[in-house]
C-alpha cells in the first residue's frame, strides 16, 4: 500500500544543508521508500524556505556561495520534483481544532501559541491529505497524542 509523506521544512533544510549531520539519514529514508509512495511538501514550506533564502546571510566564508546555490537548487528541486499541497478550505476546521486543542492541553499563552501557526497549517495539510508528516519538531508528537488523525514519523 502506498503512502504520502509530507516533508516538514526542517527535513527539507537538512537535505539542502551540506553540513547537516541529519542529511544522510534523511536521504537514506527517502531512498528506502517504495516507488508507489509519494513525497510532498506543503506550500507553507516553500514560503518558509523562500524567507530563509531572502534572509540568508552572506559571509566571507569560501563555501557560502556554494551553500546558497545548494539552498536555491533545493527550492527548485521541490518545485520540479515534489508534489506541493496548497492550503485548502477543508483544512480550516482542522487548523482551528488543532490550535484550540494544543492551547487547552499545554496551557500555552496566546502570544506563544501564534509562533506555532505554521506548524498547525502543515499538520492540517497532512491530516487532510492523509499523509504521514515527517519532521524533527516535537510539537507534532504532541499533536499525534490528541487523536486528531495525524500520522507522524521522525527520520532523525
Amino acid at each position: 500500500m502506498s503512502k504520502i509523506y509530507l516533508l516538514d521544512t526542517n527535513i527539507i533544510s537538512y537535505l539542502t544543508d551540506s553540513k547537516s549531520p541529519h542529511r544522510q539519514n534523511v536521504k537514506n529514508r527517502l531512498f528506502s521508500l517504495s516507488e508507489q509512495d509519494r513525497v510532498a511538501v506543503s506550500i507553507v514550506t516553500l514560503y518558509e524556505l523562500a524567507y530563509g533564502l531572502a534572509t540568508f546571510e552572506k559571509t566571507k566564508k569560501e563555501d557560502s556561495d556554494r551553500d546558497e546555490k545548494l539552498f536555491e537548487s533545493g527550492i527548485e528541486f521541490i518545485k520540479e520534483y515534489l508534489e506541493i499541497f496548497p492550503l485548502s478550505v477543508e483544512e480550516i476546521d482542522i487548523f482551528g481544532k488543532l490550535k484550540a486543542k494544543y492551547k487547552q492541553e499545554t496551557g500555552i499563552n496566546t502570544k506563544a501559541l501564534k509562533k506555532n501557526d505554521l506548524d498547525f497549517l502543515i499538520a492540517s495539510t497532512a491530516i487532510s491529505q492523509g499523509a504521514v508528516l515527517v519532521s524533527n519538531d516535537g510539537i507534532f508528537e504532541d499533536i499525534v497524542e490528541y487523536g486528531v488523525g495525524l500520522e507522524f514519523e521522525a527520520w532523525v
